[in-house]
């Protein structure tokens, strides 16, 4: 990610990024002996100061300064240093410095009988032919990092440019369409993987043709609209972005605040930003995978959907859950939408919509984060009595076992309208 003081545009009527052109064969050029230096790095197992040293004297030939630190900001990011410390440094060169004081109080100021007495001292030749220091970071060590290619560097710069001002947003606005109804729900996916909830709507306007996609908008807060954890919503938003790049038609708009700079950062798919998402499907955080497999285990009558349907709330407002469940024994379907701790405003209103629309079959979790014992009690009994049985508090990730619960709890209340919503 770039730093703000990396970031690159143009204040005109707006924020417009300053992309670069993938194809430019003196970028590619530097891009390809930058990864150079880094793959030679990596090799050689080179020290942090070491390798900063060189980077230096690779930027100074670039006459775009502020480029190059951020092509090599990008590139920093993808690497390792020393992740594994196999000493006790601060430990050992406490026992190396007693041992020392009392050396020299038997050397009795021979040096050279000093320096005998401190190499006879149990292990403190060892310690210091492998560096007093290399605790620190200047010392440390090159491990690894994760190679690309030339173009590549050059097409994850453009989206940083823009997730970079992303950071600073007090509101998004998107408008996608695909024809593939896959890649809308694999953007979705994404947006549930990032812990982001947005207000979701079929996209106003006509389309030119009936055998065009619909458009669907949604709306997210920025992290300027958070009053916790901004720094990291602010993040996992700037790692959404790439996601609606792979979507064949969007359109971005976006409130930004940047110090005393203020304005509109508008994009669409036109730009020709590439992302570099790929298949995002094979990979399933841990805790989603161990709550299917306890839900597989210990659920009897209940098995989760493959996928998740788009749920219609009515007056264009759409929901997409986060999980969807189905009884064995009649086939009846409900849901589940998760709320993490930055989604006060979507939970009031989502709780809004099913006091308005009980039929729809959705159940509601609320992370302990955003309502303590005072705020669930005033939820469930003051402002929304009659959704409490549809409703319940975990913390991070629920737990199968209340999940079940919940489940047979509100089936039991015979919901008539659940095959309308399916």
């Amino acid at each position: 990610m770039l730093t703000r003081e990396l970031l690159r545009f143009r204040k005109r009527n707006g924020f417009l990024p300053a992309f670069i052109d993938p194809a430019d064969p003196k970028l590619l050029e530097f891009a390809a002996g930058l990864l150079a230096l880094y793959t030679e790095a990596a090799g050689g197992g080179m020290r942090r100061a070491e390798l900063e040293e060189l980077v230096n004297v690779q930027l100074q030939g670039v006459r775009d300064r502020k480029l190059a630190e951020g092509l090599n900001k990008l590139v920093l990011d993808r690497c390792s240093f020393d992740p594994v410390r196999l000493l006790d440094y601060p430990a050992e060169r406490r026992r190396l410095f007693l041992a020392a004081a009392e050396a020299l109080k038997r050397a009795g100021g021979r040096l050279e009988a000093y320096r005998e007495a401190l190499f006879e001292a149990e292990g403190a030749a060892e310690f210091m032919a492998a560096d007093l220091y290399g605790d620190l970071p200047d010392n440390e060590r090159l491990t690894g990092w994760r190679p690309l290619y030339p173009g590549e560097l050059l097409n994850r710069y453009n989206l940083a440019l823009v997730q970079g001002l992303l950071i600073y947003s007090e509101e998004l606005e998107l408008t996608v369409a695909d024809p593939d109804p896959a890649e809308l729900r694999r953007l979705f996916k994404y947006l549930r993987f990032f812990r982001l909830l947005a207000e979701v709507s079929r996209g106003k306007g006509r389309r030119r043709r009936t055998s065009e996609p619909d458009l669907i908008s949604l709306r997210i807060s920025g992290p300027f609209a958070i009053f916790a954890n901004t720094r990291k919503y602010a993040l996992q938003l700037a790692a959404f972005f790439p996601a609606v790049v792979n979507v064949k038609e969007w359109t971005l708009a976006a409130k930004i605040r940047l110090g005393e700079n203020r304005g509109e950062l508008k994009l669409d798919q036109k730009c020709g930003l590439v992302s570099h998402y790929r298949n995002f499907s094979s990979y399933v955080p841990e805790e989603i995978r161990m709550f299917h497999r306890l839900f597989r285990e210990r659920s009897v009558e209940w098995r989760i959907v493959g996928e998740s349907p788009f749920l219609d709330g009515g007056g264009q407002e759409i929901v997409f859950p986060d999980l969807s469940f189905r009884r064995e024994s009649d086939g009846t379907t409900l849901h589940l939408e998760l709320f993490h701790r930055w989604h006060r405003g979507q939970l009031d209103r989502r709780l809004e919509l099913l006091e308005r629309e009980p039929e729809i079959p959705l159940l509601i979790g609320v992370d302990r984060a955003l309502a303590d014992d005072e705020a669930w009690a005033v939820l469930t009994e003051q402002r929304h009595p009659s959704l409490a049985v549809r409703m319940f508090r975990f913390r991070d990730f629920p737990g199968v076992e209340r999940v079940t619960h919940l489940l047979n709890a509100f089936a039991a209340e015979s919901f008539p309208g659940e095959k309308r919503h399916r």
